[in-house]
């Protein structure tokens, strides 16, 4: 069933366990930025090429960029309002971090520009060390920060967060731990890409108020997308392993496919809205999963 998309005159009703909801979204959405580093590191360190600060450094700049692309949204979502971002709707008390205090939501563009300046220090650091690559691979992510709202107002969301979180993610930190950048990586990105983008999608969802039938809300998803997704990442991953482009312990990361199926199902009739969103928190789970069941296929290649 089709569903109208609902205007600010259709406020969701304040809920405890909604809001517990979003706290746990707000704080697993940063495994966007951690599980590319983990997996991609775990790369490295099974072929034995590894710098931990390098490391740290390049894992902090991805968490990082990704505070600065949670400040931007906020500040323009909130304050350059946008009727058709389901976000602001769905996730209503939603905040990035230390907002409203100690950064009052105004000062949210700023917080962003600082984290900004920082990734500008962590990828000079790595040009010196490595050359143009890490320019382009880091001025990519910055305008991902900076123009991620307007391109998911677009309709682009799922295709940034697939690109931004897989493969650019994966192939920057495997560059400065290996030097290399080839399709090992690349390859790899891909289970871990369509993953973090059914995040995205799921965090998409609107959703329209039917008080007469019974509930709260409708959400308006495509059940079809969701397992789209989740047979894209499997799938992707399964094709890897035989082909020989990744070893054979990666399909480690196949153990979760029971709770994938389990989530599509459950998704799909999802009508109340803290329902939902605990749907995502376990979608989030399945993807943190996954990208570490992946990072610990690569060391095992690598040591055994």
């Amino acid at each position: 069933m089709a569903l109208a998309d609902t205007s600010s005159s259709h406020p969701i009703s304040p809920d405890p366990e909604r809001t517990r909801a979003i706290r746990f979204i707000k704080y697993l959405l940063f495994s966007a930025s951690i599980i590319p580093a983990l997996v991609a590191g775990a790369m490295a360190l099974g072929q034995g090429k590894i710098n931990w600060l390098h490391f740290a450094l390049v894992a902090l700049g991805l968490l990082v960029g990704q505070a600065s692309g949670d400040y931007f949204y906020f500040y323009f979502t909130h304050f350059h309002t946008d009727q058709r971002d389901a976000h602001t709707k769905i996730f209503a008390g939603w905040k990035p971090f230390f907002t409203p205090k100690p950064i009052p939501g105004k000062m949210t563009v700023f917080a962003g520009v600082a984290c900004l300046g920082l990734d500008l220090l962590i990828g000079i650091y790595f040009y010196r060390l490595f050359g143009a690559p890490v320019l382009v691979l880091a001025a990519m992510g910055g305008v991902v920060a900076v123009f991620f709202t307007p391109l998911m107002l677009r309709g682009l969301k799922e295709p940034v967060v697939f690109m931004t979180f897989g493969p650019l993610s994966m192939l920057g930190v495997y560059y400065v731990l290996t030097g290399q950048i080839n399709l090992y990586p690349l390859v790899a990105s891909l289970p871990v890409g369509f993953l973090v983008t059914l995040v995205a999608y799921l965090k998409s969802a609107r959703f329209e108020v039917q008080e007469q039938a019974g509930e709260a809300v409708v959400l308006k998803i495509n059940p079809r997308t969701i397992r789209l997704l989740l047979m894209l990442a499997y799938i992707s991953l399964g094709m890897a392993a035989l082909a020989g482009q990744l070893p054979w312990w990666s399909l480690l990361g196949l153990l979760t496919v029971p709770a994938a199926l389990k989530l599509s199902n459950k998704v799909a009739v999802q009508s109340k809205v803290s329902d939902y969103l605990w749907a995502t928190v376990n979608a989030l789970w399945i993807f943190i999963a996954t990208g570490g069941l992946l990072a610990l296929g690569f060391l095992l290649d690598g040591w055994l």
